[in-house]
């Protein structure tokens, strides 16, 4: 009430007034309407400069912290056994594109928000604006023109930023097929040995959208700068000019520290969300990662795999109770079709689990025999990143190909796997052929011949 009243006995700065009093108090020394509009200017555009880049490391911030958070999720999911990944299939989805977001954003909202209008409040009271008073109806004029100008430079602006965030849209919709996919037929990529390919595909469309939202970063930061920032700067002017210059003045002063105050606080109100996101993120890094044996196990790179001896293998997943396998005993050669014939149900894709290493006997032994007569106990003593990528060639009723009818998809997933796993010893087909036409399946099986030859294979089938 002391300011107000002091304020009220002041009187109105004429034509040749000394223009110091509208400055900070630190300022002594007096200076014209001229130079208290130009150095004005000048200051608008220097902290207009700032804010454009606040805005700049609050965008990247924002964007590299989601992004990286995506990253170490999707990295940590590629890491997991196979029941784990089975039941966690849907709360990475959640993971990815909710949590690594809240992530993202409250990251940079703490930081920079918390930053950014705390200086506002010491600005608003350094400048001490209770000092400037109604300048005429230059100011009304002036303050009309800076809003038109103002508001079309940022449609122009904001057009732009359409424009490019339509094709970051399409973009990204491309990231997320390709996220989701891995997600989905994560056990199918991992049994062909395509976990390395497939993570370069992720990153690389991750990287490309990243780069394509950075580098129209400044018409973003652009268009939050000028009609805001600005905007509050001026907004002195208008509201001098439509009010009562006192009251006006310390209406604006009060609001200036309570809309950044309210920022700041706002920050601590929003730390619930960031924390629970937060919380589920380092959860899920902390679950139990799978033991490929990638440091001692052995490569078998150069060997010739002549048999596969499971004995007394015993298996039942995690969440049930009943065996699938009960001392299952049975040797895979060369030279011949090794059949798995049964009904659904039967253990017939868990046999191949097994084989490919991405689940894990709890009795019983498998053991690999060598043309060189060394023998390894499969998931024990094997590398099985590289038993899956080089020595397995698996081929699954359900694939990665995109386009064509079920038929064409099988075909071209068989015709691909056998270019690429030309090297391989032992070749798994999980009714692979089921949706193939009678020639196709005529020619597959003449391939899976060629093959029994020299190589293992093993053949599932109804």
């Amino acid at each position: 009430m002391i300011v107000i009243h002091e304020l009220f006995r002041k009187k109105e700065l004429g034509k040749n007034s000394d223009y110091s009093e509208l400055l900070p108090f630190f300022v002594k020394e007096s200076i014209s309407k001229r130079t208290f509009i130009i150095g004005s200017l000048l200051f608008v555009s220097i902290y207009a400069f700032v804010c454009c880049l606040d805005y700049l490391w609050e965008e990247e911030l924002k964007v590299r912290g989601e992004n990286y958070a995506k990253n170490l999720l999707l990295n940590k999911f590629r890491r997991l056994p196979f029941q784990e990944k089975q039941s966690k299939k849907d709360e990475i989805g959640v993971l990815t594109e909710v949590d690594s977001a809240n992530f993202g954003w409250y990251w940079e909202h703490l930081i920079n928000h918390a930053y950014h209008s705390a200086l506002s409040i010491i600005l608003s009271l350094t400048f001490n604006f209770e000092k400037i008073i109604e300048m005429g109806l230059f100011s009304c004029f002036f303050s009309l023109f800076w809003l038109i100008l103002i508001n079309a430079v940022s449609y122009y602006f904001s057009k732009l930023v359409i424009r490019q965030e339509i094709e970051y849209r399409e973009r990204l919709t491309h990231e997320q097929e390709i996220r989701n996919k891995e997600i989905n037929k994560a056990i199918l990529i991992e049994s062909m040995g395509l976990s390395d390919e497939c993570r370069y595909q992720q990153h690389q469309a991750t990287k490309k959208n990243q780069d394509l939202l950075l580098s129209f970063n400044w018409i973003r930061s652009l268009n939050k700068t000028i009609p805001s920032d600005l905007l509050v700067i001026i907004f002195p002017f208008v509201l001098l000019s439509i009010t009562d210059k006192f009251f006006g003045t310390n209406l604006l002063i009060l609001w200036t520290i309570y809309e950044n105050s309210a920022e700041v606080f706002k920050c601590l109100w929003d730390y619930s969300d960031y924390a629970s996101s937060q919380k589920r993120i380092n959860e899920f890094l902390c679950l139990p990662e799978k033991n490929d044996n990638l440091i001692n196990g052995k490569l078998l790179e150069k060997q010739a795999i002549r048999s596969i001896k499971f004995q007394n293998v015993s298996f039942r997943y995690s969440e049930q109770t009943e065996w699938v396998l009960r001392n299952y005993t049975h040797t895979f050669v060369e030279g011949r079709i090794n059949y798995l014939l049964g009904e659904n149900g039967t253990g017939k894709s868990t046999i191949l689990y097994l084989l490919l290493g991405v689940i894990k006997p709890q009795e019983g032994r498998i053991i690999i025999e060598t043309s060189s007569e060394d023998i390894s106990n499969l998931p024990l003593e094997v590398n099985l990143q590289n038993w899956r990528k080089k020595i397995v060639a698996y081929f699954s009723h359900d694939n990665l190909v995109n386009k064509g009818s079920t038929g064409q998809k099988q075909l071209a997933n068989i015709n691909q796997i056998l270019v690429q796993k030309q090297t391989a010893e032992i070749f798994l087909f999980d009714e692979a052929d089921n949706a193939l036409d009678e020639d196709n399946k005529k020619n597959l099986q003449k391939k899976i011949q060629e093959l029994a030859q020299k190589k293992i294979v093993i053949y599932v089938t109804h």
